[in-house]
């Protein structure tokens, strides 16, 4: 019983519980052919002239690039030859209709649905014409034929008796159409509601099978072959009652799901449960049913928001703490979730890797949930302006990193570039920032790749995701959600800003008011909406290489959650620890514990760090101190913004110097109250 619908993704996810197409490609596993119990010649000969074969017809194109010629000889001869892919099975019956398991079919997915035929005895193809009766939950569907007639059709009977002999008629592992025998044991509740009864059989049943018929020993249906049990040898088939009983001209869309994000551990079930008037043509019935699982999974995402908003960031009270952290770097991209203990923590993928890509570019990923977590810095030859507009040099170098690859057998060949992106477009969050969207397809494999990209001065942090087409939307849905719980911060070089800066259109709205003027080796100057600075070259060198970082975090004003500059790094040279911070702390509430108020609390005491007094650390020298000291202690804590200024420079420093280079620096600040 194989079928190309899902291969890893929502396998994870659990999305839709009742979906056979997902649920049911997991639960049947191989099983080693048994001897069939002889039938008799008639019977056999009928089996052989009603059952087809249900094939995907293999791409004719390839978009890809590979490290090496693809060995296409290690593969068997007939798959090698073969023009199709064999993904499950068929069986006519009389009026000219047919029948297959509806996971078979995968109709709600736009790579495949126009590609898919049944291969009739004598190895002819034959299209697909309309859909007569269809349904998720109990996974069948009946379906006309173009330009062909039958050879044979199948009896069927709706009384089968336990412990009768059965036999299992299927494409098993793609190999033709073959027979195995086997008992039909007993039968077993529908799992939601038991509202029919599915038959057991011990007949072997393989990849392939799927929608094949289940036969007595005068050849007459009993059932339609879906699914192996997951801990005994024993499958499941449909009743051949229900598809005959089903309504005339009615798709039936019953589809129960769980709803799930990676940064919390609510869920949400919904479901559908309707009806489409049929009969309807084949790619149009695809499309129509594509269309309502796509607006459910939609309104599913939609409600899960809306019922939990007041126990998600920025609301529910274990995020308050968050709201007053303004000094956390995330130039490798956090995301903000929910921990075990309730609160809400700006979070690091786990499993980061590091990876060389050239030209003193990198690549760091990780995983977290359902997606892969990318900080790309741009390779000296590839700034980050031309791979906002060149989708295929941007997936390329991402592909130096990440190992995606190709099987024959055996051996993997790699890939090393998946083309220009099919489709591209922008995303702005809940946040004003833009994402770049972009999605690949991979024409061998049914699979859509997609990346969410915030462009940053020296590359770029991302949201990557990679699984069946079919399934492909649901996880869109859900990067577009968690664009909105990005925590990000920006850095580069001098040079990079100026060209980061220069691209508007895709600025977050948080970066349209800085301003940079770099006077190399004489002055720097930097203004955005809350602070400005500028000191000259003599106090810390300016040059292409001096750096700039940002840090952004959420903070309340005004009644609302606003995600702003928070601390700004104006360092002497990206490879040294000689800088100058600014950063603004917001006053906390009395309710946060002490841990959370420290930092405020040592701003208005002015005690260390913020006493004015340099100290040695991590083969470093630092002074620090809070801006408008001069003001009392009751002023300070009065204050609903505080800023302080730090200075620090490589190795041991004479403390006297630093107090009088951090005064001049302070003289050159400017912080608004807000």
């Amino acid at each position: 019983m194989t079928t190309p619908f899902l291969n890893h993704g929502s396998l994870v996810r659990a999305r839709f519980l009742r979906w056979r197409a997902v649920a049911w490609m997991a639960a049947l596993a191989l099983a080693l052919p048994a001897q069939a119990e002889e039938l008799n010649a008639k019977v056999l000969t009928a089996l052989a002239k009603a059952t087809y074969e249900v094939v995907l017809e293999k791409p004719t194109t390839d978009s890809l690039s590979y490290e090496k010629e693809l060995p296409f000889d290690l593969l068997p001869f007939k798959e090698r030859n073969d023009k199709y892919q064999s993904v499950g099975t068929a069986f006519a019956l009389g009026g000219g209709q047919y029948v297959s398991a509806a996971h078979v079919m995968t109709l709600a997915s736009d790579s495949v649905r126009r590609r898919i035929h049944l291969r009739d005895p004598e190895g002819r193809i034959v299209e697909l014409d309309r859909i007569l009766k269809y349904s998720i939950a109990r996974d069948f569907i009946v379906f006309t034929v173009k330009d062909h007639r039958p050879q044979g059709v199948l009896r069927t009977s709706v009384a089968p008796k336990k412990n009768d002999k059965v036999f299992a008629v299927g494409n098993a592992l793609g190999e033709g159409i073959i027979v195995r025998d086997g008992l039909y044991t007993s039968d077993t509740p529908e799992e939601e509601e038991g509202r029919w009864k599915w038959l057991r059989f011990s007949a072997a049943a393989s990849p392939g099978n799927s929608g094949g018929p289940l036969v007595d020993r005068e050849g007459r249906v009993l059932g339609v072959v879906l699914r192996k049990s997951q801990n005994e040898n024993l499958n499941f088939a449909l009743p051949i009652s229900e598809v005959l009983q089903a309504p005339a001209n009615k798709a039936e869309v019953r589809v129960k799901a769980i709803f799930k994000l990676d940064i919390t551990d609510s869920t949400l079930q919904g479901k559908v449960d309707e009806t489409l008037d049929l009969p309807m043509g084949y790619v149009q019935f695809g499309r129509a049913l594509q269309e309502r699982l796509s607006q459910f999974s939609t309104s599913l995402s939609e409600r899960f928001q809306t019922t939990y908003r007041d126990d998600m960031f920025p609301q529910a009270a274990g995020a308050q703490a968050l709201l007053y952290r303004s000094n956390v770097t995330a130039t490798f991209p956090r995301m903000l979730a929910k921990q075990r203990d309730g609160t809400w923590d700006a979070v690091m993928p786990s499993e980061r890797r590091d990876a060389e890509i050239g030209r003193n570019g990198k690549l760091i990923f990780g995983k977290m949930g359902n997606f892969i977590y990318l900080r790309v810095v741009a390779p000296d030859d590839a700034p980050v302006a031309q791979l906002q507009k060149d989708s295929k040099r941007f997936m390329d170098l991402l592909l130096r990193g990440l190992y995606f690859s190709r099987s024959f057998g055996s051996e993997r060949v790699r890939i090393t570039s998946l083309g220009p992106a099919k489709e591209e477009a922008v995303h702005v969050d809940a946040y004003q920032r833009k994402w770049q969207v972009r999605r690949w397809n991979i024409e061998h494999s049914d699979e859509k790749i997609v990346t969410y990209a915030l462009p940053q001065p020296d590359g770029f942090a991302i949201l990557l995701n990679a699984a069946d087409e079919s399934a492909s939307y649901m996880y869109e849905l859900d990067m577009k959600t968690l664009s909105d719980y990005a925590f990000v911060s920006y850095y580069g070089t001098l040079k990079q800003w100026k060209e980061f800066l220069a691209a508007r259109d895709m600025l977050p709205a948080a970066l349209a008011s800085v301003v940079i003027d770099a006077d190399y080796g004489k002055r720097f100057s930097y203004r955005s909406a809350r602070m400005s600075f500028s000191y000259p070259a003599d106090l810390m060198k300016v040059a292409e290489n001096s750096d700039l970082h940002l840090k952004l975090s959420y903070f309340l004003e005004d009644g609302r959650v606003v995600w702003d500059i928070s601390s700004v790094t104006a360092g002497e040279d990206k490879d040294t620890s000689t800088f100058l911070m600014i950063n603004r702390q917001q006053r906390p509430p009395e309710s946060l514990p002490d841990n959370e108020r420290w930092t405020w609390e040592s701003l208005v005491s002015a005690r260390m760090p913020y006493a004015g007094d340099a100290f040695y650390e991590k083969s470093r020298t630092i002074i620090a101190s809070v801006l408008g000291a001069q003001r009392s202690r009751d002023e300070l804590s009065a204050a609903s913004v505080l800023y302080s200024v730090a200075y620090s420079v490589d190795g041991t420093q004479d403390k006297a110097q630093m107090a009088d280079r951090l005064e001049r620096f302070r003289a050159g600040v400017q912080a608004g109250g807000r």
